[in-house]
Parts: C-alpha cells; structure tokens; sequence
C-alpha cells in the first residue's frame, strides 16, 4: 500500500513531461510561434508605414497614364526648389475626399496629386485651412479678392497667387443651363499649381506677345496652354502700344488684315534687337485670303528665307491620313532634331489642316531656313487660284523655321516660324491625346525663348481612365513588392510550415 503511494509523485512528474515532450504539443507550439511571429511582423509593419506614410506616398498608381502621379517635368522642378513654398488647400480635405457628386473622382485625383507635391520635395509644404473655422486667415493677404471662391493659395515668401476652381477643372456649363448643377470635364490640377509654383518662386517668367488689331482669329487656346506651363501672356496692338522688352516671341495668328509698313519695320528692328538677337515671331497664316494680300508679312518672313505658298497639301498616304475623316486634316513628321530633342511622344504625329487644308511653306535662300513638319512623299498640291489639283514629287512642308543672326549656329539669333495651318495650336488638336501638338509647339516655345526655369511641359490626365499600366514595371515602387510579394511569401511560407508538420505529427 505504501509502495503505491510513493510510486504517485513520480507517476504524476513523468506525465507532465510527457506533456511538454509530446510530438502534439511540439508541433502546437511551433505552430503558435510561427502564429506570433507573423502577427507581429504585420503589426511592426503596419506602424513602420504608419510613419513613413507621413513621409511619402504609399500608395501604387497602376493607371495607364499614372493618374495619380506627377508628371517627371514636375519632378524634376520641384526636387530643385531652392525656396520654401506654402500650398494652402482652402477646405478641409475631408470635405474633398467624402464628395458624393458625380465630380467625386476629380476632387480624390486633384487631392492625391496634392500630396503628391508635398512627399516629393522637402520645400513644398501642403496645407488644410477650414475657412468657416478660421475666417480671418486670408485677411493677411491682402491682394486677394476675398468676395470670389478660392479653391488654394500659393505663398512663397513674400509673393502669393490663388487658384480657383476653374484654374483646376475643366466645367461643362451645358450640364448647369440643363440640369442646374455644374459638371466637371477635365482636371489639369498639375500645371496649375506647377505654374503658380513658378509664378511665386522665380524672379522672371518668359512673357509671349500675342499680337492684335489685325482682325485675329482668336488665339486663346493656345494662350490658356502658355498659360498653363508657366508664361506669361500680353496682347499688343502695334497701332497703340509696342511690344513689350521682356517679350521673347510674338505670335500672330491667322491676321485677316496684313499689318503695315510701320508695323513690319517696328517688327524687324525688335528682331534685330540691337544686335542682340535673342527674339522670335511664330507665325500662322490665314488661307481665307489671298497670300499676295499680304505683302507686309510676306516681306517679314521672306526676310528669313521663306514664303507661303498659295495651295494645300492633300495626303495620299493612309500611314498619315486621319481615319473616317476628309483629306484635308492629315498627320505629319519631325523634319528637325532641335525641336524633338526633349519630345516624350516622338512617336505621336503632329496633326495639321482644318476645313481646307495646309498651306505648304516653302523655303528660300535669302537666310537659313529649315523644314519643321513634313508630309508624306506621296501627296498632291491643291492651287488655290487656279483650284487645280496636281501631283508632286518628295515630300511637302507645313511648317519652317528661318533664322538670322551672329550665329545660328550657337544660337545667338532670332528666329521666326510659320505653321501652315492655324488649327494646329486650336483647342481641338491642342486636347486631342492621339497627336502631339501640345508638347510639340510648348517644346518648340520653350526652345526659341531659352526658357529653361520655366519651360515644363505639363500634359492633362483623365481620371477616369480605368486602364492599367501593368507594363510599366519600373513604376512599381517597394510598396507595390511588398505587396505582390514579400508579404504574400510569408504568409504561404508560415502555411508551408504548419502543414509540414501537421503531417508528420
């Protein structure tokens, strides 16, 4: 009796380490290990990206466009910032993301490129100020208009500028005369705020003439898109003002009237510059009136090595024909180097014409001028005077370029374009995505002005788009890894193990 008492404890040791040695409990254990590990890994983390998200973006853009993402002109701008500049968002950002309009889209893509500015430069910082709780905040700036709605204000130092609404979105105002309420169209957020960024921080902007008095077709298409990366635009009439000294380039665009002997004498002297050089002028000719109507402008451009021809070009080439559209809007090709040099799309072609065609640009040998857009060498020319058709061999020009000079060679001399189609900087080509004649013709302008502080070529998104990007896997940042991959891994590395032992228990 005594002996089977004694015998107990030790019954009663040896089953409590048979518990812990036990091949079940072992692999209970492993597996529990196995559990925290992961979890923790997860919550350590998930506060790591709770801290970094202070810092920059975390987040994966996949759209085809990168919607979400700032363009690398901007990037590369503002990484350089040398100056410390205020983005002040003037409604508080709850109010932007929880938008249940039908603009709801625009308000998250203009937000999220918000931010975007602020985690890629260390000088840009972004703000949220709730004017109802704090409505004296614009009372120190006094040079804003505080009757008017303004969507942010842009401070750098002691200068500031205000973006409103339409400086952001595009509105459709059919939508508000049919349904009481306005539609947003486009978003271009990024050259906005890129150019009041510019506008506040640097001590000279490129200022374009657009000239009038001349009967003009408007010309503000192209003005909004100068505008938008970053010049500054004049209207000058030579019969009462001049142009102005800080001006690089004078555009005249599609004149009804041609200008007169004073006029083309106060234009080749500001040309001429003193011998400087260092001017342009961009012209685009009107096909509505007869070319020798315009001996004036005739003489100017003939000045630097080209005339207009009276006729249209009209493409045979399918490989430059628009499809299910008239001959008279075709595709053309870089014929220079200099203005294709910093081109994104080189593979877009530029679209030239309109209701009647494109006025071929011929080029002479009074100066040197050189061809900038060409057609294909399978096209015909269309005589205007005589409305005869004829067949041509090689290519034709729509548009040249002729300089004058020190040296041309070391860009020390103005230039002056002409575009034998004034629809080529029209709104409808200008937002037209499948061509490239906006980051063309802005590429072209920031090359004649020398415009290297301020010449960003900025191009609109569209949020809406519901493409992926997925060959672009050099966007893919270490978050999108991370989540594709390293994460993923372990959770099927920690099942890989629970099963194995499982098995073998």
């Amino acid at each position: 009796m005594s002996n089977k008492n004694a015998r107990k404890p030790s019954s009663d040791k040896k089953g409590i380490k048979g518990f812990f040695k036990a091949r079940r409990t072992r692999m209970g254990a492993a597996f529990i290990s196995v559990t925290v590990l992961v979890i923790a890994a997860v919550v350590l983390l998930n506060v790591i990206f709770g801290v970094l998200s202070d810092r920059s973006a975390m987040y994966i853009d996949v759209t085809a466009n990168r919607n979400y993402k700032l363009q690398q002109a901007t990037l590369d701008y503002i990484k350089d910032l040398d100056k410390d500049v205020d983005i002040y968002v003037l409604a508080n950002e709850d109010d932007l993301l929880n938008n249940n309009s039908a603009n709801y889209l625009y308000y998250v893509q203009a937000n999220q490129l918000l931010h975007e500015f602020d985690y890629n430069s260390d000088k840009i910082h972004l703000h949220y100020v709730d004017l109802v709780k704090n409505p004296t905040f614009l009372a120190a700036y006094p040079n804003v208009n505080r009757s008017q709605t303004h969507m942010m204000l842009i401070t750098c130092g002691d200068n500031y500028t205000t973006l409103d609404p339409t400086d952001v979105f595009g509105y459709d105002t059919k939508t508000y005369q049919e349904e009481g309420y306005m539609s947003v169209k486009s978003q271009h957020l990024e050259q906005s705020v890129t150019s009041a960024i510019l506008k506040v921080s640097e001590s000279e902007r490129v200022t374009v003439s657009i000239l009038s008095g001349q009967d003009e077709e408007d010309c503000s298409a192209f003005a909004a898109r100068l505008s938008m990366n970053a010049y500054d635009v004049e209207i000058v009439n030579l019969y009462t003002g001049d142009i102005s000294e800080k001006s690089r380039c004078l555009i005249i665009y599609k004149p009804a009237a041609d200008i007169d002997k004073e006029m083309y004498e106060t234009i080749s002297k500001w040309l001429d510059n003193d011998g400087k050089y260092g001017h342009n002028v961009m012209y685009f000719p009107n096909d509505e009136v007869k070319v020798d109507l315009f001996p004036n402008l005739n003489a100017l451009i003939a000045d630097y090595g080209m005339e207009v021809d009276y006729a249209y070009i009209f493409e045979k080439d399918e490989n430059h024909l628009i499809p299910g559209n008239n001959l008279n809007n075709s595709l053309f090709d870089y014929a220079d180097e200099e203005f294709t040099k910093n081109l994104n799309h080189k593979e877009k072609k530029i679209i030239l014409g309109g209701a009647r065609g494109t006025m071929p640009i011929k080029t002479l040998d009074t100066a040197v001028a050189t061809s900038l857009l060409v057609s294909s060498d399978n096209v015909d020319r269309f005589d205007i005077a005589s409305q005869e058709l004829g067949n041509v061999e090689g290519t034709l020009c729509g548009a040249a370029i002729g300089r004058k000079g020190k040296s041309v060679a070391t860009g020390e001399d103005s230039a002056v374009v002409v575009v034998g189609s004034y629809y080529a900087v029209s709104n409808l080509y200008l937002t037209a995505d499948t061509y490239n004649n906006t980051e063309y013709f802005i590429n072209m302008m920031n090359t004649l002005t020398e415009n290297e502080n301020t010449g960003i070529i900025i191009e609109g998104k569209d949020p809406t788009s519901t493409e992926l990007g997925i060959s672009a896997k050099s966007d893919l940042s270490f978050l999108g890894a991370l989540v594709r991959f390293i994460l993923p891994g372990l959770v099927l590395i920690a099942g890989l193990i629970v099963w194995i032992r499982r098995r073998h228990q």
